[in-house]
């Protein structure tokens, strides 16, 4: 797809020996890492499918469904999902059957129309997983603000609402580049050469097509074209990672705070009792590197492609291209490999759901050493603790008429139960109890 616009700023200066240097250093690279392309996406591809669909699995289990922020993973793993699914297609077509087979033509109407298609999913699955980041990290900025474990930010009603709003909002705006662009047929045709002449009969010849900006986009020194490429590199890119950006320092800034008052519970503390620092935080930070690391130089290429647009396209695009993809590609699949290395909890499900009961009993600890959960209708999860972890007791029970999870209250000296009060009035139906075996 070819691109040039009248009267176009020109980025770089072809006179400049350093210039020419960057530029066919650009080049050699491309050729260098295009053939190995296909492949490493495909494994990326395959590997971050499976991943991602073992991550709504372990997601969507009753005690980690009820969070905010598993939710919007959940939401994040579908669109995941679906991209790397339209990559590995497009993959499969355009460079693996295309390298090894010429006897095909792989510029039919069908395939084009899928690549226009392809090319406007990935940018609304992604751009609405990039949004859902930053949607994670406002809610999880607000809980931390509101400091109550019953924080309607904790409420998994509320982060679908947000991941249907921000889907619906994406797909409204990712619609322009599809309207910019359109399939058309070539003015030659495709004729079998070499070895696959004698496969074919003689004069045989199929229609070839491809994809092009519309000339309407185009005319006026292409001012629809470039309007699009302003709103799409603001709105999925720059706006998204700037936020991102902030919230994450706030969010670390918070982190901070909280490990420094933990360290002065942690030398007051006659008992020597042990306490947890934020570990959903510091996993949610990890992950918004993740995002900011692969984004943010996506968002600065699509400025410069606003304004530069003839030779960002020529120069960068078509020789960076693959590398771009590349980092979109990584950025989908190792959230299932950060949330293992970080989340205990996580861990613990996975083993439990996926793994054979033979295998989880080697991992993970014996049952009389975890505490059992029951979380009821409550909002906000429980975190599972071995036995040397808690000061007294080895498994949390819950009556189903308990519908929070505040901190302890008192102690039974009768029974030795420590009993939870989640209501104004002192009925026994509405105790939680953590009870000594």
């Amino acid at each position: 797809m070819s691109l040039q616009c009248e009267d176009d700023p020109k980025l770089f200066d072809f006179n400049n020996t350093s210039t020419k240097e960057l530029l066919g250093m650009l080049t050699r690279f491309q050729r260098f890492y295009e053939p190995v392309h296909g492949l490493i996406c495909v494994i990326i591809c395959f590997f971050g499918i499976l991943t991602n669909l073992i991550h709504v699995i372990v997601l969507t289990r009753p005690q980690m469904r009820v969070t905010a922020v598993n939710c919007l993973m959940t939401a994040v793993a579908i669109c995941d999902m679906g991209t790397m699914a339209s990559y590995l297609l497009y993959i499969y077509n355009f460079v693996l059957r295309k390298s090894r087979n010429d006897c095909e033509n792989h510029f039919t109407f069908f395939w084009m129309a899928f690549l226009l298609v392809h090319m406007f999913m990935s940018i609304c699955l992604h751009t609405t997983s990039l949004w859902l980041a930053v949607a994670m990290a406002f809610m999880r900025r607000m809980t931390l603000r509101v400091a109550s474990l019953n924080s309607n930010w904790q409420r998994s009603q509320y982060a679908k609402r947000f991941a249907i709003v921000i889907f619906i909002c994406v797909f409204v705006c990712s619609l322009p580049t599809l309207f910019v662009h359109e399939v058309i047929q070539m003015p030659y045709m495709w004729h079998p050469t070499g070895k696959c002449a004698n496969a074919f009969p003689s004069n045989t010849s199929e229609t070839i097509f491809t994809i092009t900006i519309k000339k309407s986009a185009l005319d006026h020194k292409c001012q629809k074209f470039k309007y699009n490429l302003w709103a799409t590199g603001m709105l999925f890119k720059v706006i998204p990672c700037v936020l991102l950006m902030v919230l994450s320092c706030s969010l670390m800034m918070k982190l901070r705070d909280a490990d420094r008052k933990r360290q002065q519970l942690l030398v007051s503390n006659s008992d020597n009792k042990r306490i947890t620092s934020d570990r959903t935080t510091a996993m949610l930070l990890t992950i918004l590197v993740v995002f900011i690391a692969t984004e943010f130089p996506q968002g600065i290429l699509a400025l410069l492609n606003a304004v530069y647009t003839t030779d960002v396209h020529h120069y960068i695009y078509l020789t960076l291209g693959d590398v771009l993809d590349l980092l979109s590609l990584v950025n989908s699949s190792v959230n299932f490999v950060l949330y293992c290395l970080i989340s205990s909890r996580y861990r613990h499900t996975f083993c439990q759901v996926i793994l054979p009961v033979c295998l989880t009993s080697r991992l993970m600890p014996v049952k009389s050493q975890l505490t059992t959960q029951f979380y009821g209708n409550s909002e906000c999860g429980v975190r599972v603790r071995a036995q040397n972890e808690l000061p007294t007791g080895q498994t949390i029970v819950k009556k189903s008429s308990c519908r929070s999870c505040p901190d302890y209250s008192r102690l039974d000296a009768a029974t030795g139960h420590c009993t939870l009060s989640v209501a104004p009035q002192n009925y026994e139906q509405s105790f939680c109890r953590r009870v000594e075996k």
